[in-house]
């Protein structure tokens, strides 16, 4: 038995710490088909902050890289290794849901809990968490989501992104050492209740580092009450739908705040993918590849108020190429299956094997302002209009919007890249195609933001950071992790 297996062993217990290599190989990929699989020479499984702090203290003692990995739902290799000789450090087991307090309308759990089971826990109370997490929240989990800045599980047009409502964390720094940010840095005060105070804002420099920084053990998010009232309708859009998609939702913001709590413009290879892999039913009111499935969703207070909103709101559409569905499931009414029956952790699968078995998405997703977003649209026309013999040639990949989120103030997040084939013939064009994708939506403004291996190095390869900016990052890096422990190689630090 080595050293570091046993030392391994004797911090996280004998059960938690594996070398083997049935185990090691089961931590070597993410969900895409295009980075080589890399495992880690330990998977080990704290069960508390001290823990964790052992772990990296002796990380940094035999200059051990440390991979955190949340629900492994990272779309971009932010969960698997990049350098060889790692650990993959799984929070699967810090998973408690530690204090809801209803006076400062705050929930601090351990962030390996995955987003569907703390949500469901609120409902029961009558809350959420505003922003539900990323589409992927029936498995991933809170410290993922906050590393990520996610969005897509639902509430993003009203909340924004789910570390824009984060209070407070406690992090494990790549030296070993914990501490807590936000309120809870005082030793004097009794509960977190402020991110904002005593100086920078510490808690920001943890949230979207895609892990880079530090580990983070415990979380407080700020929790809203459920309104009592909402409204979802969906419509079909004649092209050119992201055009008329970007003038609804602009108009809609300049009217301020009209309680839209998600909206959504879908492709039909969504729909398609959807109707496959779930039990909603299928759109039966509209056939054709000109058209495309757009919806919101809304809440309110009081009836009279959801009912001014809706005139509103669907006035709009309307003005702008929609036609309204029925209200009903048997209707083709998505909003409904997406708010009602949770369907806002189940859409972003619709396209998973879109092409058939073995094929999986290679997601080149960014945020844009509203008004960029058709610039975008075209832009991937054009990229796949360029590259389409590649992708014939390379087992017929497809390439695209699948969806597009109404997100934050003025922001949409588009998610879009490629169908390919997860086969190792196809891996090494697989990553060329999907880097280029990537690279050109960085050149023209795109702010990816689940950044993991890939995109994170894509920002440096197109000198996309001035060199300030990068320079600060690094060291920053140097400062907190000299040993290189936590993430390396991300962003090429």
């Amino acid at each position: 038995m080595s050293k570091v297996l046993k030392l391994l062993q004797d911090a996280v217990g004998t059960e938690y710490v594996s070398d083997e290599d049935f185990i090691t190989y089961a931590y070597a990929r993410g969900i895409d088909s295009a980075l080589p699989p890399n495992p880690p020479d330990y998977v080990v499984k704290p069960g508390t902050a001290e823990e964790v702090a052992e772990v990296v203290k002796i990380a940094n003692k035999f200059k051990i890289p440390i991979v955190p990995r949340g629900g492994g739902c990272c779309l971009l290799g932010g969960s698997k290794p990049i350098e060889k000789g790692s650990i993959v450090l799984d929070t699967a087991r810090m998973h408690k849901i530690l204090n809801i307090d209803e006076n400062t309308l705050t929930v601090t759990v351990e962030t390996g809990i995955t987003w569907a089971e703390l949500n469901s826990k609120l409902n029961e109370l009558g809350y959420y968490t505003g922003n539900l997490g990323p589409g992927s929240g029936i498995s991933a989990v809170v410290g993922g989501g906050l590393s990520h800045h996610s969005v897509g599980g639902g509430g993003g047009a009203k909340y924004g992104t789910c570390t824009q409502h984060c209070v407070a964390l406690e992090v494990v720094l790549p030296n070993g050492e914990i501490i807590n940010t936000g309120s809870n840095a005082s030793v004097y005060t009794k509960e977190p209740f402020c991110r904002f105070g005593f100086g920078p804002d510490l808690t920001g420099l943890f949230l979207g580092d895609n892990g880079l920084l530090g580990i983070k053990t415990k979380a407080t998010l700020e929790i809203f009450p459920k309104p009592p009232y909402h409204a979802a309708k969906t419509f079909t859009m004649e092209e050119p739908s992201p055009e008329n998609a970007a003038k609804i939702w602009l108009a809609w913001r300049k009217r301020g705040d009209l309680g839209i709590f998600d909206s959504q413009l879908w492709t039909l290879t969504m729909v398609l993918g959807t109707q496959l892999l779930t039990d909603v039913p299928q759109i039966k009111p509209w056939v054709g590849l000109t058209k495309a499935v757009f919806f919101y969703t809304m809440e309110a207070e009081t009836e009279e108020e959801l009912e001014a909103n809706m005139k509103i709101v669907d006035r709009i559409c309307k003005e702008n190429g929609c036609t309204e569905l029925g209200p009903e499931l048997k209707d083709g009414n998505y909003a409904k299956w997406h708010y009602e029956e949770q369907g806002h952790w189940l859409t972003f699968h619709g396209i998973w094997g879109g092409m058939g078995p073995g094929s999986i998405p290679l997601t080149t997703e960014v945020h844009v302002p509203i008004h960029r977003f058709p610039h975008i649209a075209h832009k991937l026309d054009e990229w796949e209009a360029a590259h389409k013999a590649e992708l014939d040639a390379n087992g017929g990949m497809q390439s695209g919007i699948s969806t597009a989120l109404l997100c934050g103030h003025t922001t949409v997040e588009v998610d879009c890249g490629l169908l390919a084939w997860d086969k190792p013939q196809h891996r090494e064009k697989n990553l060329e195609l999907w880097k280029s994708q990537l690279e050109m939506l960085i050149r023209e403004g795109g702010m990816p933001y689940m950044l993991g291996e890939i995109y994170s190095k894509g920002l440096i390869d197109t000198e996309a950071f001035n060199g300030s900016y990068y320079s600060f990052l690094k060291s920053i890096k140097q400062a907190l992790d000299p040993n290189r422990i936590i993430s390396p190689g991300k962003f090429y630090l």
